[in-house]
């Protein structure tokens, strides 16, 4: 298999080299352009989209974005560059990376008289009218071990690892699955100057019967990403659901996934101290030059209390109760829209090193309503504003070592990093007689620091460290009729799964086993995480935290349409 494929890379490096050679270097593509881009697709060098992306950029910039795409899939080599060199300009920032350009980097190309040009098909994509329609996502088998039973699947719950003095501390668990797959479509087109793409994704990770692994294993197909793109000009619309603008990119600020940092980790709660959610939005950006992006949004709000985390005042729990979400309350009453601001700039530091930084912030407003404990007392309104702000970087070193980082802070957005602590909490406000409650926003913040390491060509090692943390907010509860109690998070006697401080350590390996750009990918991948979660009380004897060992191994088939 490894002669094959390295047969197979010679001849696309041979074709890819001596196309560019016929056409006279890797600026000057002008009148050869339809030849050379029908013949790499042909060959399956380069895909539609691919060709198209070329096509989409002004006459001078072509050979450049070419270029560009065969370093990105690794069809030229430097020694190919070398070669080259002679020929060749200095890259712009536009041209660095294999995935279309938006057509706001770049001015489109006047249209030739004989109308747009007809890119041929590949086998891993059908075309329906002007749309390319290619299957995306992976099937996967996932193997995972911990050394304690967390009651999870393949999605690991790190706000509720249990503590070794509980039955759950002391039983280790073993499971295989394959509702990690995921499985979706991506439809891209380009109509006068103007890029379209639409996207679904779904996994198997969703609200599974109890019985579900007795005998049919039936897991739950559940959506995961459900969106369009729009690219006009130095415009950029994103519309339905995809990941908040909170969650780092690690390229740009496009919803693509490729474009958004995950980690490498196989646990699809990917890592502590990384702020994400999946959730509708819709979002505009602005690219204001080949370098610098903004943009603001509005994105689903969800006021969220955790589970077990926060205790309401004991006269207004039965209010209260269906106000907020517990992580099983989906129709909370939320007043408006999370609204959202990001800005990003990516720049080619030097030949082969790229840097990407990013800031966001987010607007939250919370809502309450209750009867004050007055005689003839009519509802009142209860309310508080939050926010939450993260900021990001990357930076690649020759296409091969990536240091990653992004910082999260925020008075109200704990829903946000990872749903591991509390937005608000409501407290008893007034004097006997005239109880009232008033909301206060849970301070919070977390950061991941690591990195990305190609060690050879097909093979990838990673290692991060994340680390959330969220404060005390309480007070002591007047309408509780056991006296000295108290009501809100993290409070004296609280239960232990109010978590003050969680941490996680992880180191991951991907190999590529084969991979071809018209049938997919085999890969292999493996996950070391050790987790430690601090609740802010333990009972008196109790261990002062909580801590596990995962591991996890996933073997997957990649659909070539990602």
């Amino acid at each position: 298999m490894k002669l094959g494929l390295g047969i197979r890379q010679v001849l696309l490096t041979t074709t890819a080299v001596v196309a560019l050679a016929a056409c006279g270097g890797t600026s000057v593509l002008a009148g050869d352009t339809e030849a050379l881009l029908s013949l790499l697709a042909s060959k399956g060098v380069i895909s539609s989209s691919e060709a198209r992306a070329v096509t989409s950029v002004p006459p001078a910039e072509q050979g450049d974005r070419l270029v560009a795409i065969l370093r990105k899939k690794g069809v030229l080599a430097d020694g190919d560059m070398q070669a080259l060199k002679s020929k060749s300009r200095p890259a712009s920032v536009a041209t660095t990376d294999a995935r279309p350009a938006p057509a706001s980097v770049v001015v489109p190309a006047a249209a030739a008289s004989a109308g747009p040009l007809p890119m041929p098909r590949k086998a891993a994509s059908v075309e329906i009218g002007g749309f390319e329609i290619a299957p995306v996502g992976y099937l996967a088998l996932t193997g995972v071990s911990r050394n304690t039973n967390t009651g999870n699947a393949t999605t690991t719950n790190f706000g509720a690892i249990p503590f070794s003095n509980t039955v759950q501390g002391q039983m280790t668990e073993t499971r295989l699955s394959a509702q990690n797959s995921v499985l979706g479509l991506r439809a891209h087109g380009n109509i006068r100057g103007v890029d379209l793409t639409g996207y679904f994704e779904g996994d198997f990770n969703g609200n599974d019967p109890a019985n579900a692994y007795v005998n049919s294993n039936s897991h739950t197909f559940r959506m995961r990403l459900a969106y369009a793109d729009v690219k006009a000009g130095q415009f950029e619309t994103s519309f339905g659901q995809t990941y908040s603008w909170l969650t780092p990119n690690r390229h740009g600020m496009g919803p693509d996934p490729s474009d958004i940092f995950l980690t490498n980790n196989i646990d699809q709660s990917f890592q502590v101290g990384l702020p994400w959610a999946r959730q509708a939005a819709a979002h505009f950006a602005w690219h204001a030059t080949p370098n610098f992006t903004f943009g603001a949004g509005i994105e689903n709000p969800q006021q969220y209390v955790g589970t077990g985390e926060v205790t309401y005042p004991f006269a207004f729990n039965a209010q209260l109760a269906s106000q907020f979400d517990t992580g099983s309350v989906p129709g909370t009453p939320n007043r408006m829209p999370d609204v959202v601001a990001k800005a990003a700039y990516d720049s080619d530091v030097w030949s082969g090193t790229r840097l990407h930084l990013e800031a966001a912030g987010m607007w939250r407003h919370f809502r309450s309503t209750d009867l004050p404990q007055v005689i003839g007392a009519n509802f009142v309104w209860h309310d508080a504003n939050g926010w939450a702000t993260t900021v990001g970087a990357n930076l690649e070193f020759f296409n091969t070592f990536t240091l990653v980082g992004n910082a999260f802070w925020s008075d109200g957005g704990g829903r946000y990093l990872g749903a591991l602590g509390p937005d608000v909490v409501p407290r008893v406000t007034g004097s006997a007689g005239a109880y009232d409650i008033a909301l206060s926003t849970v301070r919070s913040h977390g950061y991941l620091a690591g990195f990305e390491w190609r060690v050879f060509q097909p093979t990838i090692l990673a290692a991060y460290y994340g680390q959330a943390f969220f404060d005390s907010n309480y007070a002591q509860d007047p309408t509780n009729p056991v006296p000295n109690r108290y009501a809100g998070f993290g409070y004296p006697n609280s239960s232990n799964a109010a978590n003050k401080q969680i941490e996680q350590w992880t180191v991951d390996l991907k190999h590529t086993f084969w991979a071809d750009p018209q049938y997919g990918a085999i890969a292999g991948l493996a996950q070391y995480s050790y987790l430690r979660r601090e609740p802010w009380f333990v009972a008196a004897g109790a261990p002062p935290d909580a801590h596990t060992h995962l591991f996890f191994t996933e073997l997957r088939y990649q659909l070539p349409g990602n």
